[in-house]
């Protein structure tokens, strides 16, 4: 009976969220509570009992040694606080030095100006917000591919492409999510699949070039005989990117907000402490040194809208996975599962799972499929000795083709701005992420991360 209820639990929240009937953040609550108070009715408990599986998953989780440690309350603080001090940055203009150098050195050479489209793009994703690195790549690059006849739609692929693996940053979603449902340290996670992720700027770097080569040829360019572009039009797409927001801009504390944000990249690599301290002590110095009180407030209060939501997300995802594995449906679910799996197949299920991952990745929203599958997945992969770490690294594969999904909204923003049909992007990124997610796995594989 509990196994029907966790199955009911999930299939409502999923269809909630996919209709869009609720976000996922009430989508989680109410069909956490309703399935809670069931599954206490079936267990023959006071319903008042839910309370309490709701406060473990949010704050305590208690493994099988004894140790006790924090719940997802952990990783919404990292959340909130890393999307704030990112798009802090972004204000101050820190990453600004490096764009407009990039763009000047491409001297109107095709290649060149594809791989800094890559570069730009990498370094703006790092707030992990894919509107914000849309509406700057664009506004800064659009202008010129047009002036030298470049093809818009290599611009889509070289934006998404860095995107898509900026996304999976502690910051991003997704890790963020995975590490609430197996009740993991975000950061522990990231030091883990971070060298895939290197491996994938590598191969975005590789596409940009390649795109680079192609446009040469298309359009007859010869290095240093054939000028596109002008030298005042370049200045103009730097500018396109020095200007905006100039009054919260902090161009005399650059080598402060550098040296304080390569400190607290260090200090998360390294596990010095938890992720949520490091980016709540490094967004008060920041807000401190770059802002006076009132600006201080304005920042934050402009900021505030995505770092909430995402925070808030989480906070809903630990009342969800407190319920549904204190009232014993995760373990009722695995068993049923497990029951049906031959033994066989049990040990490849890493495998499996990143295939069936890059399907659902596409066809449900990010929170259906990290909270409604994962938590489900999990428990069935203990059951054949595979870790709860392992099996979330396979679920990561799937991000590779994430955006490709119509069920990412700025996604449309992207190919209004690159001047494309929804058709035409899903060709072009389809070929574009197939040989990202081979990759991925291929990496994984290799690195070790699961088990083949």
């Amino acid at each position: 009976m509990l196994s029907l209820i966790a199955y009911l639990m999930i299939i409502i929240f999923m269809v909630l969220v996919i209709t869009k009937k609720l976000t996922a953040f009430n989508g989680l609550i109410v069909s956490s509570i309703v399935a809670g108070i069931a599954a206490a009715l079936v267990n023959g408990q006071d319903i008042s009992i839910i309370f309490e599986w709701i406060k473990e998953g949010l704050f305590v989780s208690v493994d099988e040694s004894g140790e006790v440690s924090l719940g997802t309350i952990n990783s919404a603080i990292m959340i909130l606080f890393a999307i704030l001090y990112f798009s802090l940055m972004m204000n101050v203009g820190l990453f600004d030095p490096l764009c407009t150098y990039l763009i000047r050195k491409a001297k109107g050479d095709p290649l060149k100006i594809l791989l800094v489209t890559v570069l730009t793009a990498s370094v703006v994703t790092l707030d992990g917000d894919g509107t914000t690195t849309i509406l700057i790549i664009t506004g800064a690059f659009v202008p010129l591919y047009k002036r030298m006849g470049l093809k818009l739609s290599y611009l889509a692929m070289l934006i998404i492409m860095p995107t898509t693996i900026g996304n999976i940053l502690p910051w991003g979603g997704p890790l963020a999510r995975a590490s609430a449902v197996i009740n993991v340290e975000v950061n522990e996670l990231f030091v883990t699949f971070l060298p895939v992720m290197l491996i994938g700027f590598v191969y975005c770097i590789f596409l940009g070039y390649f795109f680079g080569i192609k446009e040469r040829k298309r359009l007859g360019y010869v290095a240093g005989k054939t000028e596109i572009v002008t030298k005042e039009q370049i200045e103009e797409m730097c500018n396109s990117i020095t200007n905006t927001d100039k009054e919260f801009k902090r161009p005399k504390l650059f080598i402060f907000n550098l040296i304080l944000t390569l400190l607290m990249m260090y200090a998360l690599i390294e596990g010095i402490t938890s992720g949520a301290i490091i980016f709540l002590i490094g967004t008060a110095i920041a807000l401190i040194v770059n802002y006076n009180e009132k600006d201080q407030k304005d920042r934050l209060v402009e900021n505030a809208g995505d770092a909430l939501f995402v925070s808030s997300i989480i906070i809903a995802a630990g009342a969800f996975i407190g319920i549904f594995t204190g009232s014993g449906m995760a373990d009722a679910i695995a068993n049923s599962l497990i029951s049906i799996i031959p033994e066989s197949m049990g040990g490849h299920l890493p495998i499996f799972f990143a295939f069936i991952g890059a399907v659902a990745c596409y066809a449900l929203p990010v929170d259906g499929y990290y909270f409604g599958i994962l938590p489900v997945v999990v428990p069935i992969a203990e059951g054949f000795g595979i870790t709860p770490t392992e099996i979330t690294m396979s679920a990561l594969m799937g991000q590779a083709i994430r955006y490709a999904s119509p069920l990412v909204p700025w996604l449309f923003l992207l190919i209004d701005r690159t001047e494309m049909t929804f058709g035409d992007y899903q060709k072009l990124f389809f070929k574009c992420a197939i040989p990202l997610f081979f990759i991925f796995l291929i990496s994984s594989l290799l690195i070790g991360l699961f088990p083949l």
